[in-house]
């Protein structure tokens, strides 16, 4: 009888390192996938910010977020309060969103907790700066990008699945 006990035991001991393992794949997985999805709108944005401050012609095109005079990315991102040391914030997020990117795919080949111990300090920093940002947009902008809102839902995400896995 202690033998089938012991063999229950370090069955379920197994399989709970089998889930956690699993679990946390998937979770690096929905971090990988939400990098890449604001890659894409860094890289979007930063475009966007080039051909408005090196306009290669006299006609400027709105953005696909310039909805309102209140909600408008062209606003934002070519606005002096939004720009460190002069360079736009999304060519800074073109270089964070590679990091975590690189970060995750290290999770997810090793298996291991210490790569979203790093993405959560990184994506702590990605708050606090879009917090800044954000703080910009309402104080001296007075116009909000949706875009740039999306990729603070991001890096909050990103945030919180990191912290689960590093504390799963």
């Amino acid at each position: 009888m202690s033998k089938n006990l012991l063999a229950s035991g370090m069955y379920q001991r197994e399989n709970k390192k089998y889930y956690t393992h699993f679990f946390m794949k998937k979770k690096y997985t929905i971090i990988l996938v939400l990098a890449i999805i604001a890659l894409s709108n860094a890289t979007y944005l930063s475009s966007r910010a080039y051909q408005l401050l090196h306009p290669t012609s006299t006609e400027i095109t709105a953005s696909v977020c310039d909805i309102t005079g209140n909600v408008s990315c062209t606003d934002v991102i070519i606005h002096p309060a939004t720009m460190i040391a002069g360079i736009p914030f999304s060519y800074l997020a073109m270089i964070v969103y590679p990091i975590l990117i690189l970060l995750t795919i290290w999770g997810l080949v090793s298996g291991s907790k210490k790569p979203a111990t790093i993405i959560n300090w990184v994506a702590l920093g990605g708050i606090l700066f879009n917090a800044y940002i954000i703080s910009q947009e309402f104080l001296y902008v007075h116009a909000y990008c949706l875009l740039c809102l999306v990729c603070t839902a991001i890096i909050i995400s990103i945030f919180g699945i990191s912290w689960s896995i590093k504390k799963s």
